[in-house]
């Protein structure tokens, strides 16, 4: 049923990259309907094999997330549906999103917020807000990429419009936050900072760890969006370094790009 669901997702986006018209309203709404079809999709196909997956392979309820890149609070509310008392901390550094998160979790004690970027070292980086909000990231943009023509067209933009603006945000580690913040042990360490996933990873393993990251999941892109890109066997080889395996990879519903699951090696 979930593969069935996928196939017709691929050919919806298909169909508006075929029949997108000229006309710049158009353009707006048909961006518009993609930007929403794609959330829709994300609900309806990956959460629900990221939730089976984590049912069958926890041990125990999830107590403590760490969600790196909140955007509107989507893994949130899916670690929520796991166990609704679960601790989740939570980062966000694109200031209108952040308000957004304020406001929808303000009546949730064991929601933790904060507005800053993740990445390999603390200070200041720049961060390119995207008219897709939620492929905004500390990554320049490859403008030659194929697929960064392909998903422009999409959008109905040119692939020098993709990123409506950039602006310097304060950065930390992970390592950082958890030696100074933290104590008790992490179920789920979540990553998804598109493409600035191997930064992450660095910052997380700068310095030794207070307390103990179970599962680490985070989102790979197979494409060539990104000027800096890490492959697969950079991230796998960092997580294998610090005793990391992988668990499961798990497809989202639409493009070239899955999240990987890794487990610390007991």
């Amino acid at each position: 049923m979930l593969a069935f669901k996928q196939r017709t997702s691929e050919r919806i986006f298909q169909f508006f990259l075929d029949h997108i018209p000229q006309n710049k309203i158009f353009k707006k709404l048909m961006r518009w309907l993609v930007m929403n079809l794609v959330m829709l999709n994300e609900r309806m196909i990956f959460d629900k094999r990221l939730i089976k997956f984590y049912k069958s392979n926890l041990q125990n309820k999830i107590n403590v997330v760490i969600d790196v890149g909140a955007n509107t609070g989507q893994s949130i509310d899916l670690f929520l549906k796991l166990n609704p008392n679960c601790k989740i901390i939570a980062f966000e550094p694109i200031p209108s999103l952040y308000q957004k998160l304020k406001r929808k979790y303000s009546d949730k004690p064991n929601i933790q917020l904060f507005q800053f970027g993740i990445s390999d070292v603390a200070g200041q980086k720049t961060f390119y807000e995207n008219i897709f909000q939620c492929t905004s990231t500390f990554e320049e943009l490859d403008l030659t990429s194929e697929y960064l023509k392909t998903k422009s067209k999409v959008l109905g933009v040119k692939p020098d419009e993709i990123v409506k603006k950039s602006y310097p945000l304060e950065v930390i580690t992970i390592s950082d936050f958890i030696n100074n913040q933290l104590a008790e042990k992490i179920d789920i360490l979540k990553i998804d900072t598109e493409g600035h996933e191997y930064a992450c990873l660095t910052g997380l393993f700068k310095s030794k760890l207070n307390c103990e990251i179970e599962y680490i999941q985070l989102e790979m892109h197979g494409d060539d969006m990104y000027l800096n890109r890490k492959s697969p066997d950079d991230i796998y080889g960092i997580l294998n370094k610090n005793g990391y395996e992988i668990e499961t990879i798990i497809k989202h519903g639409f493009g070239n790009f899955v999240d990987l699951v890794f487990r610390k090696n007991i």
